[in-house]
């Protein structure tokens, strides 16, 4: 009677497989806290902003004084300088992106959402660091 012990005929294939296993836990623990650490989620954007003003030559649409931007929990918002309308918060891959559509909803903007440490600011222009910073 002979019997056919698989293990015994290649060794090296259970090693292999057994030392994949912590670089795959580690990978994984790796990208849940990546994750985590940017996530987002709709209560957390709620609240007011506050935007300081200063100089920059750039040539896109943004505030030109201090602003509050007041994200309310109906989908709504108010600032001086976007004016009343709806949100939206949209979830991509890489970034987190705030819809803002005036009331009559002829356009809208979009703003990038940031988790920096446990705060949230709302990115207006990169080059000029211009953002909105969450104040409540």
């Amino acid at each position: 009677m002979q019997f056919n012990n698989n293990h015994q005929q290649n060794p090296g294939l259970i090693v292999r497989k057994t030392k994949s296993w912590p670089f795959l836990t580690i990978l994984f623990l790796l990208a849940l806290a990546i994750i985590f650490a940017r996530l987002i989620t709709p209560s957390m954007v709620l609240g007011k902003y506050y935007f300081k003003y200063h100089e920059c030559g750039t040539l896109a649409e943004l505030p030109d004084s201090d602003d509050t931007l007041t994200l309310l929990d109906d989908n709504k918002y108010r600032s001086y300088y976007w004016g009343n309308g709806e949100y939206r918060v949209e979830y991509g891959i890489f970034r987190t992106l705030l819809v803002l559509s005036y009331s009559g909803g002829t356009a809208s903007h979009e703003l990038e959402i940031k988790k920096v440490g446990n705060k949230i600011n709302i990115v207006l222009d990169d080059a000029c660091n211009f953002f909105y910073v969450k104040t409540d």
